[in-house]
């Protein structure tokens, strides 16, 4: 099912039983106020029939309104029930036969009638209300007794007046419940399909790309709603763009720098494969198994470097202890120092931990500490501290080893560059990846000089 025919569906459903429900609800409605309405009247006619009668009688008796019923159409004649008399009067309704009233005096005499109303009395209640049959037709009559006792005034009318109006009215919002809901369909229809138009053209757009075309979309509307999409789409190729770009300089720089050690590897197992001597031998398979460790070493860093993703640490983000990372990490390359008689002493000043992620912060300590072992001379000494500066978390390694030049710092983040006359062994990456490191967890990186040892101040700030 399309996403149109879904909505479509589910808000005609809901409109359907909103205007049922609503439909429902007015017909009670109109029962209740139907009936209080003709209630309302019936008390009102006894009413001013019961006032009249009395007025009457006080001057003249019974006579006088006999003759006013006689001239207004409402003769006493004796009328059959089972007689529908529409036209009795020419200004009268053919409702007037569904309408009857009865005056009784005290002594139990009919003293004065409707010419519809019969000659029993139409209500067995001298003083409400009441629901009664009278020769097979449902009746609604009102009783009132006049304040001396004397008369008694009935007004009636048929149930089937007031069911008339209901059904009449009923009939009317039924005829306008069906053409409404069609109506309102195919405005739905109509409303859904021009606001899906945005998201059909944005879909298109996006068809018509070429795998290698990762340019933002343009926004091509005003709506919020495709505007989010098309916003969150751009974040998406933004990020595909910039990681394809990564994964290209990479590879690129890999495959550069990856060509010389496999080249020389391929060289001295030659050298190894014609050596005259067992001596020639010997010394050329160690160039073999030196190279293939220099570039295992840099495939690790190379794939090390390739997992410093954004998106990767994003939701790796906890409350590090980065004291013990450091106790750590100096004691697994504690042999590396022991070989060399460097002394590694590490101080703290009261750090609580930081937020950030524990791997990559281990990635960034073990290459300080490789380096700083690595460029120390024997018999040096590398100082690691670890203090709080206001909200901020420092952390230094210094070693007395040969130091950076000014002019070379920033040239060393970069992939692959060493620094020249350097004859220490490694690729080029570590500081890359420290720098990286650094970058995802917003804080700053600072290389300095020593003037005490004057060798490498490596001073990053985590904020």
């Amino acid at each position: 099912m399309t996403l149109r025919s879904k909505l479509l569906l589910r808000l005609i459903l809901a409109s359907t039983i909103l205007v049922g429900g609503t439909a429902w609800f007015g017909y009670q409605d109109v029962r209740y106020e139907t009936r209080e309405l003709f209630d309302a009247q019936l008390s009102r006619s006894a009413r001013l029939i019961l006032s009249l009668v009395q007025a009457q009688y006080g001057d003249s008796g019974f006579s006088n309104i006999q003759e006013y019923l006689d001239e207004n159409g409402l003769s006493v004649m004796y009328i059959d029930f089972d007689e529908e008399v529409e036209d009795q009067h020419p200004d009268g309704h053919a409702y007037e036969t569904k309408l009857a009233f009865q005056i009784w005096d005290d002594e139990g005499n009919l003293v004065v009638k409707s010419y519809n109303a019969p000659i029993e009395p139409m209500s067995s209640i001298t003083e409400d209300y009441n629901d009664t049959v009278i020769n097979g037709y449902n009746w609604r009559t009102f009783s009132l007794l006049s304040k001396n006792k004397q008369y008694l005034c009935i007004t009636a009318e048929r149930l089937d007046v007031r069911n008339d109006l209901i059904k009449k009215i009923i009939g009317d919002l039924f005829y306008l419940f069906i053409i409404l809901i069609p109506t309102l369909a195919l405005i739905l229809f109509i409303s859904i399909h021009q606001s899906l138009l945005s998201l059909q053209r944005l879909a298109r757009q996006i068809d018509r790309r070429s795998g290698d075309n990762l340019d933002l979309i343009t926004n091509e509307n005003d709506y919020t709603e495709i505007a989010t999409i098309k916003n969150a789409l751009n974040q998406l190729l933004q990020r595909l763009k910039e990681t394809l770009a990564r994964e290209k300089r990479i590879t690129s720089d890999a495959a550069h720098e990856l060509r010389t050690p496999l080249a020389a590897i391929r060289l001295h197992t030659e050298l190894a494969k014609n050596a005259k001597s067992k001596e020639q031998q010997d010394e050329s398979l160690d160039q073999v198994i030196s190279g293939v460790d220099r570039t295992t070493h840099m495939v690790e860093q190379l794939l090390a470097l390739a997992r410093l993703e954004p998106d990767l640490l994003t939701n790796k983000l906890s409350q590090v202890d980065i004291s013990s990372l450091v106790v750590e990490e100096s004691a697994l390359l504690s042999p590396l120092a022991l070989n060399k008689d460097i002394d590694i002493s590490f101080n703290q000043n009261e750090v609580t931990n930081i937020k950030g992620d524990k791997s990559s912060l281990r990635l960034l300590i073990r290459n300080l500490l490789s380096n700083a072992i690595a460029y120390t001379p024997n018999g040096g000494t590398i100082n690691i501290l670890l203090e709080k500066n206001g909200p901020h978390t420092l952390l230094t390694i210094e070693d007395n080893g040969p130091g950076i030049a000014k002019n070379e710092r920033e040239r060393v983040l970069e992939r692959f560059y060493r620094i020249e006359n350097h004859q220490t062994p490694g690729c080029g990456i570590g500081l890359s990846i420290v720098a990286r490191v650094v970058q995802l967890h917003h804080g700053e990186l600072q290389l300095l000089h020593t003037d005490k040892n004057g060798g490498l101040k490596v001073v990053i700030q985590f904020n």
